[in-house]
């Protein structure tokens, strides 16, 4: 008889497995691993004991003490291994901190100087490079304990397991209040900290979404999210809580991948980001859209069949909206805002998604309370994160305000009881010459274009006018304004006469993408503004022939409000 803690998922497991052995609750299309509820409690019991086993060889390792916070590191793609050692973890009354699989060895070990860890666990694909940390923890006297262990993950099953008894023991005491996570922000937006959720936290965080989305055991979740963020285990944990089966492809954002298995027509939740739709209606409109009409209608209804297509991780723009809405046959896409501190903010009810503005996050989830404070979106809730791992020691407190709200740095508004994201404080909000630019909406007119396939906006510092408009620009090969290769003052102008946008909200920078660039994305489809900038506008900028930069002293600051 194999004992386990008695929360959930393990609760919820223990149950299925009794009652329906046979049904398949994960499906890992990397390995081509499928397993049942019986099939994975037996793996996280075979698993456990080899992980305690080596824990004990740790000195800094007390079992005993549930005070302190024992993080174990996970480096593997978010699959079958990776939801068993997740579960492993958590049977130990330890905290989950999932790296992201590209990480350097020099960035691995300066995350264990934060966060301490008494152990990591890894996929047995990534040993050359558990083989390089440790070959850098022995070369230098890098203050980490060099008798941390490394345990490869182990998740063999045999067949037939339908006569195993699963149980469930106080193990831990008050179990759900220890910490259950440690996950480090994206630094994609500011700089980078690690953030602690409690189990309960994370517990709370998968029963909500499991309400929002009404996920039931017949419906299947297709996950492309890394696991070395918060949007990886919020399709993991409430996926198990629930029974329905979660299908997983190693956190690759892979547009083939991802519209032949939504072809089989069973799929009923994912989210993605909003730059990750754009790619994947890229890919429809150049494979797909040109095969015979019978078989091109097999991925649309596939895609229409999808109760809850959600779009997080950066700002959903009309025109994403509008082409994914007449593919799914009317249907919207469903937009949700969330971040690491918080898990799910708000979000656009599925049953009845029709809003004013369809690019607006819905309405704030069940014990979330909102303030805006000069814009600034300040947040309470039960799923809040604990505090945050970082060098700098006061950074927690500074980002709580007098009544316990979280200040997100994002922007936005309340119209009505639906609230509308403007983007981070320190990216996608800009102050030029003494006026205020949100990039998302001079994002949004640049698109409408005809001549334009992508952009991003973001703030270039300037000494005399604060921040710059600047715009990285890939335009359609095909579709040049007159036929003529498009420059800023064309650009300018069209956004002037067709869209209407306000003169101080126009580009005053440009970088015009050549046919072999492309702006970069994260491993889950988001662009990275920071690393855009780098790239696009490192030192030396001003020079670069594709960057075309208006001179500002040609222009009366009066007519940048677009008065005459």
């Amino acid at each position: 008889m194999q004992l386990l803690p008695p929360v959930s998922p393990f609760l919820e497991l223990i149950e299925r497995a009794d009652r329906n052995p046979k049904k398949i609750i994960l499906r890992d299309h990397s390995s081509g691993v499928s397993a049942t509820s019986g099939q994975l409690l037996h793996s996280i019991s075979s698993f456990r004991a080899k992980v305690h086993k080596n824990l004990l060889r740790n000195p800094l390792y007390d079992a005993t003490n549930m005070k302190d916070d024992k993080f174990i590191f996970l480096l593997a793609p978010p699959g079958f291994e990776y939801v068993v050692s997740m579960l492993t973890i958590f049977s130990l009354g330890a905290a989950i901190s999932a790296q992201s699989i590209a990480i350097l060895p020099e960035e691995m070990i300066r995350l264990f100087k934060l966060g301490k860890p008494v152990a990591l666990l890894y996929s047995s694909a990534f040993a050359d490079k558990i083989e390089a940390i440790k070959g850098l923890l022995a070369e230098t006297d890098s203050g980490v304990n060099h008798d941390l262990p490394f345990v490869q993950i182990e998740t063999s099953f045999p067949e037939g397991l339908e006569s195993q008894v699963y149980k469930t023991e106080p193990i831990f005491g008050e179990y759900p209040t220890h910490t259950g996570s440690l996950f480090f922000t994206s630094g994609t937006s500011g700089n980078q900290k690690g953030v602690v959720h409690s189990f309960q936290a994370l517990l709370a965080s998968a029963r909500e979404r499991i309400g929002t989305w009404q996920l039931k055991e017949e419906d299947v979740v297709l996950n492309q999210k890394p696991g070395n963020w918060m949007g990886g285990i919020f399709g993991i944990l409430p996926t198990l809580i629930s029974g329905a089966c979660l299908d997983t492809c190693a956190g690759v954002f892979d547009p083939k991948f991802f519209w032949e298995r939504v072809k089989e027509g069973d799929v009923r939740i994912f989210d993605i980001a909003a730059t990750g739709y754009d790619r994947l209606a890229q890919y429809f409109d150049e494979n797909i859209a040109i095969l015979p009409s019978a078989e091109k209608e097999r991925y649309v209804q596939g895609v229409t069949a999808v109760r809850v297509a959600g779009v997080s991780g950066s700002i959903l723009t009309p025109h994403t909206q509008k082409k994914w809405t007449e593919l799914r046959s009317g249907k919207p896409l469903i937009n949700l805002y969330g971040c690491t501190e918080m898990t799910l903010i708000a979000c656009m009810r599925w049953e009845n998604p029709v809003y004013d503005d369809m690019c607006s996050v819905g309405q704030p989830v069940p014990g979330m309370q909102v303030k805006i404070v000069d814009g600034d979106i300040r947040l309470k809730a039960p799923t809040m994160f604990s505090r945050y791992i970082s060098h700098d020691l006061s950074v927690t407190a500074k980002v709580f305000d007098e009544e316990g709200f979280f200040k997100t740095g994002d922007c936005g508004s309340m119209v009505g009881d639906c609230l509308v994201l403007h983007g981070r404080a320190n990216i996608d909000v800009l102050h030029f010459w003494g006026f205020t630019v949100v990039t998302s909406e001079v994002e949004t007119a640049i698109l409408s274009l005809p001549y334009i396939s992508d952009v991003t906006v973001l703030p270039l510092e300037d000494e005399e006018y604060d921040e710059r408009v600047a715009a990285i620009i890939k335009t359609k090969p095909s579709a040049s304004p007159g036929g003529m290769k498009p420059n800023l003052e064309a650009l300018r102008k069209d956004l002037s006469a067709k869209n209407g946008l306000m003169l101080f909200k126009q580009p005053t920078v440009a970088y015009w993408l050549g046919d072999n660039e492309e702006i970069s994305l994260t491993a889950n489809g988001k662009v990275s503004k920071r690393d855009a900038k780098k790239k696009f506008f490192g030192e030396g900028w001003k020079s670069t022939q594709k960057v075309e930069i208006l001179d500002l002293k040609t222009v009366e600051y009066w007519r940048m409000g677009g008065q005459c």
